[in-house]
């Protein structure tokens, strides 16, 4: 059996195998082959939940993989966990290694400003 799940949104689209929406939480939780699309980045992962109330999505993985795809904004990392809010900032947590602007950046969490470009971490 071929499942294969779709949400988009003027910003965003997240393909994955399957799709479970828990009204209670706000939440969305997507499985299997994640793929998340916006006009910035491209984000590969295992799961996936996106939280309606705050704007929020987290992704898990082993690593989970984000790729910019921005000319002027060129980026990619890793990490076990990805987290991106509305305000364009991305949380890589656990084993994140990022590369910007080829200088290569490991630390068990790195934080990333699409706007500015301004990374800061921590171990």
């Amino acid at each position: 059996m071929n499942l294969n799940a779709e949400l988009s949104t003027d910003k965003l689209t997240i393909n994955s195998s399957t799709i479970e929406i828990i009204l209670d939480k706000n939440e969305i939780l997507f499985d299997g082959n994640v793929y998340i699309k916006s006009r910035d980045f491209v984000i590969n992962a295992d799961k996936a939940t996106f939280n309606n109330f705050n704007k929020i999505i987290s992704v898990n993985g082993a690593p989970s993989r984000i790729d910019s795809v921005y000319e002027d904004n060129i980026f990619k990392g890793s990490a076990d966990k990805i987290v991106f809010s509305e305000a364009n900032e991305f949380q890589l947590i656990g084993n994140a290694q990022m590369n910007y602007e080829n200088i290569d950046i490991s630390s068990n969490e790195i934080t990333f400003s699409l706007k500015d470009g301004k990374i800061t971490t921590s171990n």
